[in-house]
């Protein structure tokens, strides 16, 4: 049975990408590639985001057989090719050796469900929009951060957003949401509460966490430009 993966990625506009004509041009290729690869059922959901020099990548990966190649995934963008040459390089962890990436993967760490499927994770009705949103967290405030959020997704009664995936990358997160927010709400077991591990997580007080955008107006996250966005949204794999 055929099953999804998500990832997100990080990538970083060199500094002189803006003026060149070929940036555009490299975004409309990528989101012909991103169209061709949820109609093939490659992906079942992708969208590409971007805050300045900053750009993010949210990925659907369908594999079947037990277990992803983690290995594939992590690389995709990089493979598929999408912006090469306007991309600032990461390092990066290739097996034993450290190698330059132009997108980095970004490390997983809360979610309220987990796919099941592809017919699980397949969104009826479509949804509204496709989001993504940033925030970035203090140096000495990261660990507390990712413990809390893992030990929310380890106890898995915490209810919310199915198709919310928040991941990390240096101390950048990135979050991927769906509008409207409130359908779909699932925790990963299923229960609905209560949940003693957001209690504990509130009590460090989590906007203390953030060093806030002055543009999110006080929030922890700050929702930024959709480049593209693509997805399979209903039984009859429609894309929308």
């Amino acid at each position: 049975m055929a099953n999804v993966e998500r990832a997100s990625y990080r990538a970083v506009l060199k500094s002189d990408a803006d003026g060149i004509e070929s940036l555009d041009e490299a975004v409309r290729t990528a989101s012909a590639q991103a169209k061709r690869l949820v109609d093939d059922g490659v992906l079942l959901t992708v969208g590409m985001y971007r805050h300045g020099e900053q750009l993010f990548l949210y990925a659907e990966h369908i594999y079947e057989g037990d277990r992803p190649d983690l290995e594939t995934i992590r690389s995709a963008p990089d493979d598929w090719g999408w912006l090469h040459g306007l991309l600032r390089p990461f390092p990066a962890m290739r097996g034993r050796d450290v190698e330059d990436v132009e997108w980095a993967y970004m490390h997983p760490v809360f979610w309220f469900d987990e796919p099941k499927s592809v017919d699980y994770y397949t969104r009826r009705p479509a949804s509204d929009a496709r989001c993504g949103r940033i925030a970035v967290l203090y140096p000495d405030k990261l660990m507390d951060y990712v413990c809390h959020h893992q030990a929310i997704v380890r106890e898995g009664t915490f209810v919310g957003d199915r198709y919310q995936f928040i991941s990390i990358h240096d101390n950048m997160l990135f979050s991927y949401f769906e509008t409207p927010r409130d359908r779909g709400q699932q925790s990963i077991s299923g229960a609905d509460g209560p949940s003693r591990e957001i209690e504990e997580w509130i009590a460090v007080d989590p906007a203390s966490h953030f060093d806030h955008f002055p543009e999110a107006n006080g929030s922890d996250f700050l929702v930024i430009d959709t480049l593209f966005d693509f997805g399979r949204s209903s039984i009859l794999g429609e894309e929308s």
